[in-house]
């Protein structure tokens, strides 16, 4: 908008004080301020570590879009934009630098092979039912990641995971409090109550036109007809499209070969290995060192001095620390950095045959060949309509977006009509119904229509929208027009709604009185059935009900187990209001604990791990606060 507006005014005066404006920093700090920052770079400072802004705005964008998707057209766009997310973003990335920090100096360390393995269980990364090397680097490019930066990260949240699991795992339930906790949630209260139902109370209540005018007078701003639009707007569906798409035989097959590995299954190869291990930056002594013990294990195996089992039990019982072992289960190419692993797995010929040592950063490997699972592909003909279906859809999304493209060049060389694309195009120019800026039926019942039909440009400069894509495969350009600004009310188109709020007013005070009467006499011992015959209500009587009671109103419920238990000879009082207005007075008349025998076995065990849970969850976040208040933690909030 603001570029527009220079635009239509860059005349004169207006425009050289624009170019003079825009010179000036040029002219002190470069062009290159502009791209590289002329400022600090760090959101926060957590002890000797930086929080940069980069890294604050990585993960506010990520938090926006999780947002976004878990509440699509529901959420506010305050929340999005406001301050409060920012802070909350900023905050959690101080706590996980804290705890880092609180697990590094606890001596917690996470492994190449614990790393590796917790990378290639990542759903986000399988594909085909296996890690996709070439997905993984996508996603990271995608998010702005280099796979060392990524695995680093890793490699600290899951050590961090190691305290925390730690703290809450030690967390412990004793039997007595396991019993009081039975006792409270398991507990049942015997309860009767009166409804005296709001619609009853409202068809009491006369209203005077006395007071239909005073309500008028007092509350004109609210009695408006809404500002409303009448678009008119061009569609283009994906579905519609892909329906005159055709393929022809040269095609499909050309796709199938194209994309065979798609329609099989590449070999798979199952491993195991012992790792004679070296630390980083190893001097040449430690590698040779290494390496000749690695030769010593191969050439035992190979010779039948052990077998490659007990050579792997061994390493895996090593309490040297120079030696691991595992299974490695299922491996594809392109799993591993560097490929002098796979190298020499794919290398071997039968199941059991056992490698030469294989120098890898973590250090020396000795890999045996567990299970072997050929490669297997589909036969063209057996997944021909899968390839026809794939096509016709990649060539609909195609012409698709040719189509928007032009579309919106047309919408563009077009301001003030429609119709030169609709011609282009073959489609109809469609109308809406009226709206309001909240939205209508049809197509303005999405929000981005609503949105664009009530924006600066499409409103008010009269201009064809951009292309709208209110779903994948669906897309739609728009204009308005007509419109209509809001204008008041009268007295008698407002009646109506007067009337209905008039009626509920003093229908919600005359109840809310009577509520309050019927507590009172309930209170001194009259029967809530006597009560209910004299006001008009509806008396229930639900006997013993426990939290989970689906026979009675949640609300009711509620504000039974809200009551205090009553004393001997006594009853317990109490009034809610039902979703739909209705008034209840209760009484509760006697409180019943849960046994522990209310529980089976496997409820109580249930019950307990998930008490100890919460234990230790409490735990973690007082050791939390213990280590944020124990470190030095600056907050940069001008800068986010």
């Amino acid at each position: 908008m603001l570029l527009q507006k220079i635009r239509d005014h860059a005349k004169g005066w207006f425009a050289y004080t624009i170019v003079g404006l825009l010179t000036i920093p040029f002219a002190v700090w470069g062009i290159n301020y502009y791209f590289e920052g002329g400022g600090p770079m760090d959101a926060a400072v957590v002890g000797d570590s930086k929080i940069s802004l980069q890294e604050f705005q990585r993960a506010y964008q990520q938090q926006r879009q999780r947002l976004q998707a878990m509440l699509g057209s529901n959420v506010d766009p305050a929340l999005l934009e406001g301050p409060r997310l920012k802070q909350d973003v900023l905050r959690q990335l101080v706590d996980e630098r804290v705890l880092n920090q609180s697990a590094h100096d606890q001596g917690f360390r996470v492994g190449d092979q614990q790393l590796h393995d917790a990378v290639l269980a990542l759903p986000i990364f399988q594909q085909n039912g296996g890690f996709d090397r070439e997905l993984y680097e996508r996603l990271l490019r995608n998010q702005g990641y280099s796979a060392a930066a990524f695995e680093e990260s890793m490699r600290q949240s899951l050590a961090t995971e190691q305290l925390r699991t730690g703290v809450i795992a030690s967390a412990l339930v004793t039997p007595s409090e396991l019993e009081q906790w039975i006792a409270l949630l398991k507990q049942q209260r015997e309860v009767q109550y009166v409804v005296l139902p709001l619609a009853q109370y409202a068809a009491r209540v006369t209203v005077e036109d006395s007071a239909i005018q005073e309500y008028f007078e007092k509350n004109k701003e609210r009695f408006v007809n809404p500002e409303q639009v009448q678009i008119q707007f061009i569609e283009l569906k994906l579905a519609q499209i892909a329906e005159g798409v055709t393929t022809s035989e040269e095609e499909l097959k050309a796709a199938y070969e194209e994309q065979i590995a798609k329609y099989g299954r590449p070999e798979e190869r199952s491993a195991s290995h012992i790792l004679v291990k070296l630390p980083p930056n190893a001097s040449e002594e430690a590698v040779e060192k290494a390496r000749a013990k690695a030769q010593q294990i191969a050439d035992s195996i190979r010779s039948g001095g052990k077998s490659f089992d007990q050579a792997l039990q061994e390493a895996k019982t090593d309490a040297s620390g120079e030696l691991e072992g595992a299974e490695l289960g299922v491996i594809n190419k392109g799993m591993f950095d560097s490929p002098a692993f796979e190298n020499a797995l794919f290398a071997l010929a039968k199941v059991g045959e056992v490698s030469e040592p294989v120098r890898m950063p973590s250090g020396f490997h000795i890999i045996r060949l567990d299970n072997l699972t050929p490669a297997q592909v589909k036969p063209f003909e057996e997944v021909r309509e899968t390839v026809v279906a794939e096509l016709r859809q990649q060539k609909a999304e195609n012409r698709l977006y040719e189509i928007s493209q032009t579309l919106a060049n047309l919408g563009y060389e077009h301001p003030d009509s429609l119709e030169p694309a609709a011609k282009a195009l073959n489609v109809p120019v469609q109308e809406s119904s009226w709206f309001e800026r909240k939205g209508g039926e049809g197509i303005a019942a999405n929000p981005k229509v609503a949105e664009s039909a009530f924006g600066e440009d499409v409103l008010k400069r009269g201009v064809n929208s951009e292309p709208l894509e209110l779903e994948p495969g669906h897309i739609v350009m728009i204009r308005v027009k007509a419109h209509k600004d809001a204008t008041p009310r009268s007295l008698e188109e407002s009646r109506e709604d007067i009337v209905k709020a008039l009626r509920e007013q003093k229908a919600r005070e005359a109840i809310a009185k009577d509520a309050e009467t019927l507590k009172a006499r309930a209170a001194k011992g009259e029967h809530p059935q006597i009560l209910a015959t004299e006001f008009g209500g509806e008396f229930k009587n639900v006997g013993l009900a426990g939290r989970d009671a689906t026979t009675v109103d949640p609300a009711v419920l509620e504000a039974a187990f809200r009551l205090p238990q009553p004393d001997a000879g006594q009853v317990a009082v109490g009034s809610t209001t039902l979703a739909n207005g209705d008034q209840v007075v209760l009484e509760v008349i006697r409180v019943t604990p849960g046994q522990k025998d209310s529980l089976s076995e496997d409820e109580r065990k249930t019950l307990a791990q998930q008490l100890a849970q919460r234990a230790g969850a409490d735990e973690f976040d007082k050791l939390l606060d213990s280590v944020r208040a124990r470190t030095k933690v600056v907050n940069y909030n001008d800068r986010l």
